[in-house]
Parts: C-alpha cells; structure tokens; sequence
C-alpha cells in the first residue's frame, strides 16, 4: 500500500500506524491512523543532551519537583505504617515449627532474622514509590524509616491482620499511580509545544478553555486506564508465578532459579518497550494502542541510543542517590537531599520525554520512507 508523501503544510495531520513488524524495524504493511509529529530537519538530541535538556528544564520550572518532595516529606515526618505486628506472628509460627534437620533450622533463622529487620525498618506507605515512570520519584521510599526525625519520634500506625495489610497495598499502590500520572502530566505539559492547544481565533475563550481541559483530561484519562492495565495484568500473573516459582524450588532450586531469571528478563524486555507510552499518550495526544506500538517501534529503531539513556539515568540517579542519602534523618541537613534527588529525578524523568520528541520524529520519518519503497 503506497503511502503519498506529505507536504509541508499538511504534515501535522498524517496518520501512520504499523500493521505489522517482521523481525526488528523491518516493516510490512502501514495505514493512517494516529496523529505524526512533525518530522524535524535538524538532527535530533544526543543522549547526553537529552538530559542536560530535562535538568535545564527543571531549574527552569522548579515547580515540577512538588510531588517528589511532599512526598518525600511525608515519609520521613509523618506516621509511619507498619507490618511489624504482622511479620511477628508470621515469625511465631515459623519457630513454633521443629526443624527436621539443622540445615532447615539454619535457614529457618535467617529468615526470621530478615524478617524482623523487614518489619522494624518497612514503612508501608513507601508503596506509594515504587514503579520507575509510573511513580513520583523519591529519595526516602527504598530507606525505610527513621526511629528518629527533627520533629522527635514518629507516629506509628500498625497493621495488625492480612486482610488489613491486602486493602492498604491496593490502596497505596492505586494512590501512588494517581500521584505519578499528575507528576508526569506536570512534566508533560512543559514539553508540549506552544501551539499543541491552539483553538481557531473566531472561537469563544470560554468554549476554547472548556474544549483544552477536555482534551487535557483525555489525555490524563488514557495515562490512568494504561496504568490501571498494567497493575491488573501483573496482579493476575504475579501468584500463579510465585506459585509455580515456589514449587520448582522445592523440586529442583537450580530450576526455580532459572525460571525466575528468565521471568525477570522478559518482564524487563517488556517494559523496555514499554518505556515510552506515557510520552506518546500525553505529548502526541494518542490513545493506548498506538502508542504502544511506537514506543515499541521507537525502542527498535534506536535501540542502543535508548539502552544509552537508561544506563546513564541509573548510573546519575543511583550515584547521586548515594550523596542524598548521606545526612541523618534526625537532621534537618536531610531537607537538602530531598530537595536534590527531587531535582536530578525530575530532570531524568523528563528526560525520557524530551527523547521521545526527539528522536520519535525520525523514526516516522524512516517508515514513511519505508512505506514508499
């Protein structure tokens, strides 16, 4: 199927859409269907450029780092939720049990010990953090809490049953995920161009306000329905995988293990082509399945540029995490890392986007090549 080759002033309508993929970037069959950028005539960003850029833009709109840092505040001074109770009795009932060998009353112990770390440094609001590019970043959330902070002893709120503890994780982690799609909505609207809202001069403002927020909500309700998607998908898979991960253990650890490696490895492939369905969904306007298809056709295109950017946003964000974490929860000094991890993970973040805008461009221009040979 040709595809006409567009003109200047009409680019901005083109609809493209992948039918098909055969093998990595090879591409059968293509038809309109969702809005193209325009194809830039300057050479995209490197990589390194692509994060000077976000961190430039984050000095630019300091505003951009409220949600790491009020959440980042409420981890560290206010109450605490913990499952300490919870892994207590689970503790009784492991050594209440007798070991039928040493080697099983070893191991027993080692997992009470970690247990009873887990339950006295595990906040459980830090669930509110957990998922890269779905989450507000924080500096707090992996460090567990402090016994002790400038305001005196924390409040503690304990969970005391199963059920309990099952209703906060889905509670968290549903807050968390509205609390990331507002943080990267506030990152994606200082990247969108000027002229993405524009409305015809002849229009009321009132009608051209209502019409923007409209589609502003649009776009913010497919950010939340590909989120929920995701949690419901990894809420299916995620027990018939332990279940089946526990029960190659108990036959074979060298299998369990192997299985559990390779899990991890099409999980992470997975999401690598996930990676930027959030940039497409709120910086191109495109509904779900259309931007998964160009994140993926993105990843493939400039796949080593995009294995770049990950590795180089782990390496600053780990690295610098290292200084954050240095002064005491006890000392007001913290206030400077939080603020410092809320910047450089804001910059990364928006990072990704101004990659995606980047470097999107060029690989439509290519299949549009590719659709006229």
């Amino acid at each position: 199927m040709a595809v006409p080759s567009p003109t200047p002033s009409s680019i901005r309508g083109i609809r493209v859409s992948v039918v098909e993929l055969a093998g990595y970037g090879r591409i059968r069959n293509l038809w309109w269907e969702y809005n193209l950028p325009v194809v830039n005539e300057h050479k995209p960003l490197s990589v390194i450029a692509c994060l000077s850029s976000g961190l430039e833009l984050v000095g630019r709109h300091l505003s951009l780092i409220f949600w790491p840092v009020l959440l980042d505040l409420w981890l560290w001074l206010g109450p605490r939720l913990s499952i300490a109770d919870l892994l207590h009795r689970l503790v009784t009932l492991l050594t209440s049990q007798p070991a039928p060998n040493p080697e099983v009353a070893s191991q027993t112990a080692q997992a009470v010990q970690m247990l009873e770390q887990a339950g006295e440094r595990f906040n459980l609001f830090s669930l509110l953090s957990t998922m890269p590019l779905l989450n507000v970043p924080t500096l707090l959330a992996r460090r567990g809490f402090f016994p002790v902070t400038p305001l005196g002893e924390p409040t503690v709120w304990n969970v005391g049953s199963m059920w309990a503890f099952l209703g906060w994780v889905v509670l968290l982690l549903a807050l968390g995920s509205m609390l990331g799609v507002l943080y990267l909505d506030g990152v994606s609207q200082r990247l969108r161009p000027p002229d993405a809202d524009e409305w015809d001069e002849d229009e009321d403002e009132v009608d051209m306000f209502l019409i923007a927020a409209v589609f502003h909500l649009l776009r913010v309700l497919r950010v939340v329905l590909f989120v929920a998607g995701l949690l419901m998908l990894g809420a299916l898979l995620l027990p018939p995988w332990s279940l089946l991960v526990g029960l190659l253990v108990a036959l074979s650890p060298m299998l369990g293990l192997l299985l559990w490696a390779v899990s991890l490895w099409i999980v992470g492939y997975v999401l690598l082509h996930l990676l930027f369905v959030i940039p497409a969904l709120l910086l191109d306007d495109m509904t779900i399945f259309p931007a998964v298809r160009t994140s993926i056709l993105l990843v493939r295109f400039q796949f080593p540029a995009v294995v770049g950017l990950i590795v180089l946003i782990m390496l600053v964000y780990e690295g610098l995490g290292l200084i954050w974490s240095l002064p005491p929860g006890d000392s007001w000094t913290q206030l400077i890392g939080i603020l410092g991890n809320g910047s450089i993970a804001t910059g990364l973040t928006a990072a990704l986007f101004i990659f995606y805008r980047e470097r999107w461009p060029v690989v439509a221009e290519l299949i549009q090549k590719a659709s006229q040979e």
